[in-house]
């Protein structure tokens, strides 16, 4: 009987590992994990043999054997160069039998093979399969793959792991039924806070009050905390063992100055779009043409709800629509239609970002020329459609229509204009304040600088203070020959506010 026993023994390693009897396949991973040790490159056609056995290792219905298994998978993962071809499979494989198991020793070992996975650059394979383990029924599994989540997110930092795809599932797993699925994604929130901050914060917008509140608290813990990396991927490891030589080496090096510290992040890269086009009323465009005020803002309050929010917009045809805004805002005389009408344009160009640039530059003038109103609401609302609009055009793209403005007789049009000039000039570099747009732009801001109203000529102290500012003082002198030492200290103390501020 004994002979019977270990029979298997006369078996090859590959033969043994899918054995009937789970002692011998406990000694076929063993053998395999040790072989997988040996093998002295990491790319030798000996590892192919092993390939198709991965899953069935992470699979083992027997605990024993199942320990065995994953211990000799995370071998192989670690050595060989075609483990990638398998992280699909065993991520899967791990989500389903492993991360919710009874053993700790089980779910530790799955733990390491799915960052060894990470480590050899499989992480967008990895996430996605935890992603959709988060969607199972079974609450430890969800528990157990948030946990995973946020583990790979703290070794190896957001320039690896993907924050947008996990951003979504946070609201669902922050209202879960499970405690423990809620306290884990409670931990993964706070940890993607550690490595992009504020950025964060416009994505729980659709978070319960009580758990923002408790996350709030959190937040507060780790405030300020710089996130940096403790692992790197495979293709990363010499370059930072390089750096931390040279970190030894001077005394005075400073580790964080390493150009792998987390990037910042734009929340609206984060975000999913929004098509808002077609849920527009089919009797949009006749209505804001009603010759009744109130039946024009009913179409407008439907627009300002569906860009309530700030959402990134899906891709489309906005022309008409915006063709129709900009007709409101500067052609409409009720005041609150206005206001509305350049409340939407904000939304609009906030949601298009750069792909709002078709229809930018066409609605400048007219905002600018609006400037004359003088119900604050409708000036705050222009405020907030021209800056949002200016980051999808170009300085030199709308120079005619600011100096224009500049010009105009409306000391409100011209004070508001040299202070959107400001607020672009904050956006510039040198590069691009060139000393064409430079002569352009001071010789009319040296007119304005001597207007009689003084809303004016603070607002063109503040536009030259902060061209100074950019350009610095030698390079904007020469475009300012006439300029007398009151006026002179007045920009130069507009750009020492701006330097300190």
């Amino acid at each position: 009987m004994a002979d019977d026993d270990t029979e298997y023994l006369k078996l090859s390693v590959e033969d043994r590992c899918v054995h009937k009897a789970w002692k011998a396949r406990v000694h076929g991973y063993e053998e395999a994990k040790k072989i997988f040790s040996q093998i002295p490159d990491e790319k030798s056609p000996e590892w192919n043999k092993f390939l198709g056995l991965m899953k069935k290792m992470v699979l083992d219905s027997n605990v024993a054997a199942q320990e065995k298994g994953l211990e000799a998978v995370l071998s192989y993962v670690e050595n060989s160069a075609v483990a990638g071809k398998t992280a699909g499979e065993v991520t899967s494989g791990l989500v389903a039998k492993c991360v919710a198991a009874p053993k700790a020793k089980t779910k530790e070992l799955a733990g390491q093979i799915v960052l060894m996975y990470v480590e050899i650059e499989k992480h967008e394979i990895v996430m996605e399969e935890l992603l959709k383990g988060t969607e199972q029924k079974n609450p430890k599994i969800v528990s157990g793959c948030v946990n995973l989540m946020t583990q790979a997110l703290r070794e190896f930092g957001n320039k690896v792991i993907s924050i947008k795809p996990i951003v979504k599932r946070l609201p669902t797993l922050l209202e879960d039924r499970d405690k423990t699925v809620r306290d884990e994604t409670k931990a993964l929130t706070v940890e993607i806070y550690r490595w992009i901050g504020v950025a964060l914060n416009p994505l729980l917008t659709s978070v319960k009050a009580v758990q923002l509140a408790e996350l709030e608290k959190e937040f507060e813990t780790v405030k300020g905390e710089k996130a940096v990396p403790k692992r790197y991927l495979r293709s990363q490891q010499a370059k930072q063992a390089k750096i931390a030589e040279t970190v030894e080496e001077d005394e005075d090096g400073d580790a964080d100055e390493c150009d792998d510290a987390a990037p910042d992040v734009d929340p609206y890269d984060l975000m999913t779009p929004v098509d808002i086009l077609s849920k527009l009323p089919k009797d949009w465009q006749e209505k804001v043409e009603s010759k009744k005020w109130q039946e024009r803002k009913e179409p407008l309050d439907t627009l300002d709800q569906l860009l309530q929010g700030n959402p990134k917009l899906e891709n489309g045809d906005y022309g008409d629509l915006v063709r129709a805004l900009k007709k409101m805002v500067t052609k409409d005389s009720n005041v609150v239609v206005v206001a509305l009408a350049a409340k939407s344009l904000a939304g609009i160009a906030n949601g298009l970002k750069k792909r709002f640039q078709p229809y930018g530059t066409a609605c400048i003038g007219g905002l600018l020329e609006k400037f004359k109103e003088k119900k604050q609401n409708v000036v705050t609302a222009l405020r907030q459609a021209i800056d949002a609009i200016y980051v999808s055009i170009t300085l030199e793209a709308i120079q005619e229509d600011v100096i224009a403005a500049l010009e105009n007789k409306n000391p409100s049009v011209k004070a508001e204009t040299a202070a959107f000039l400001a607020r672009c000039f904050t956006k510039c570099t040198p590069v691009i304040l060139n000393k064409k747009l430079l002569k352009a732009f001071c010789t009319v801001l040296l007119k304005t600088l001597n207007e009689s109203d003084p809303t004016v000529r603070d607002a063109s102290a503040e536009a030259l203070g902060t061209a100074m500012k950019v350009v610095g003082e030698k390079a904007i002198l020469p475009f300012l020959p006439d300029i007398d030492n009151l006026k002179m200290a007045k920009v130069a103390k507009a750009n020492r506010w701006l330097r300190e501020n």
